[in-house]
């Protein structure tokens, strides 16, 4: 019978704890410390969650055209840390006024509306919203064929801005190129065969469309802009630049005064992967059109470079003025001993 009764005792649920007693004093000050000190630690903090893409990415260098020209050490360093790192970077400077742009703008706009009513097949669409003309500057059947729908006129003074500002493009693209050849830790053991570079005038349409944040793209797009050495960009107005990296979309504010210039895959497969490669487009927004219909911009793709170091002007090493004294010495010592023997 003990051992029955030890069990149901056992079995009694113990009462529950008594209250602590709140009390004046150093104690309750404790407690009050406590709670301020929880209720400020236990507080969750207010958290964003990063969208489609990251606007938080550094913006790539505006090099100046100038400093580039001339190769100042700076400038070299800063379009090479940036094509390493980002695969673009900008240009600013570079020559290409204003006023040149709006009157190839203009131009176009009246090309474009000549080509709207014939189904020519000159043009290419992208999405609903981006046409493009590509402009082959060598003057081949193609654009014979396109003069005679345009108009001998029309086709005269836009052949003549768009040659202009592609020259100018061209000759960008040829020093940008000659730097990051010179200066490439590796390069691949074949030359890429020179091509000619092809330059692209979009047009893009405003009304009733919805901005889209990426702006998508097709695969033949993306194969498009990367299958080259290089890419130009140039906005005819204030824009974002959308650069797809194998990291993600990421963009930055661009304007008609920089000049975006991406790396294309073939470069970045020439330098083993020192020069990382990036598509790039450009989104125009409602806010900051105006109420203006439509927007322009121009690209350059550059195919090819001189993908050797022969020019490379560190190759050639400079004679100091101590060796050109020595060997001035030399020179004199040999000629007076041959004076001597032949007196």
């Amino acid at each position: 019978m003990a051992i029955v009764r030890t069990m149901s005792e056992l079995k009694i649920r113990a009462p529950p704890p008594s209250p602590i007693p709140t009390a004046s004093g150093s104690r309750s000050a404790a407690n009050e410390t406590l709670s301020e000190f929880l209720e400020n630690s236990l507080q969750v903090p207010d958290l964003t969650l990063p969208g489609a893409h990251s606007r938080h990415q550094p913006s790539p260098p505006e090099i100046d055209r100038h400093s580039l020209a001339s190769r100042e050490s700076g400038t070299v360093d800063s379009l090479l840390r940036s094509v390493r790192m980002f695969g673009a970077f900008r240009i600013s400077y570079h020559g290409i006024s204003g006023e040149e742009l709006r009157s190839l703008v203009k131009e176009a706009a009246r090309v474009f509306g000549v080509l709207e009513k014939r189904d020519t097949g000159f043009r290419q669409h992208y999405g609903v919203n981006r046409e493009e003309i590509v402009w082959v500057r060598w003057r081949d059947e193609r654009m014979e064929w396109a003069r005679d729908y345009i108009g001998a006129q029309l086709y005269q003074s836009f052949s003549e801005k768009m040659d202009k500002v592609g020259s100018r493009l061209d000759a960008i693209a040829e020093e940008v190129g000659e730097i990051l050849v010179e200066n490439a830790d590796k390069q691949g053991q074949r030359r890429l065969q020179r091509e000619e570079s092809v330059l692209s005038l979009y047009r893009y349409n405003h009304d009733n469309v919805m901005p889209q944040n990426p702006p998508p793209s097709t695969a033949e797009e993306e194969s498009s802009a990367c299958d080259y050495c290089l890419n130009l960009h140039l906005p005819s107005k204030q824009c974002e630049f959308f650069v797809q990296s194998k990291q993600g979309f990421w963009s930055f504010d661009a304007g008609p005064d920089t000049i975006i210039v991406t790396v294309g895959k073939r470069l970045e497969e020439w330098s083993s992967g020192e020069f990382k490669s990036v598509s790039g487009r450009i989104m125009y927004h409602p806010e900051d059109l105006k109420g203006c219909k439509a927007s322009f911009s121009i690209e350059l793709k550059w195919p090819s470079l001189t993908l050797y170091r022969s020019f490379k002007r560190n190759t050639y090493k400079k004679i100091s003025l101590a060796d050109q004294f020595l060997f001035a010495l030399i020179a004199i010592f040999l000629y007076s001993i041959f004076l001597r023997f032949t007196w």
